[in-house]
């Protein structure tokens, strides 16, 4: 959620950088309800490493980035029209 969220995986890199140089609220918004989903993804994910801490939250954590930004990229669009357009 954090990465439709953020719509980094879609987005054109020239828009990207154009967007990021006029800062609103609604960015702020996006970017501070992205960060907290991510850090709580982040703490679930934590929370499931048993024997070998920091390995295995490695491992995890970037399945779960290369997901994300893959269900971004598949289906981000679609799930940001209906979230934002209500």
């Amino acid at each position: 959620m954090a990465f439709i969220i953020w719509n980094v995986g879609t987005r054109p890199l020239l828009e990207l950088i154009r967007d990021m140089g006029r800062p609103s609220w609604r960015g702020a918004w996006h970017f501070t309800l992205g960060l907290v989903i991510l850090i709580a993804g982040a703490a679930l994910m934590l929370s499931v490493t048993l024997v070998d801490v920091q390995r295995e939250f490695a491992i995890l954590e970037l399945i779960a980035v290369a997901a994300g930004l893959l269900v971004e990229t598949l289906l981000g669009a679609t799930i940001r029209v209906y979230l934002f357009s209500r």
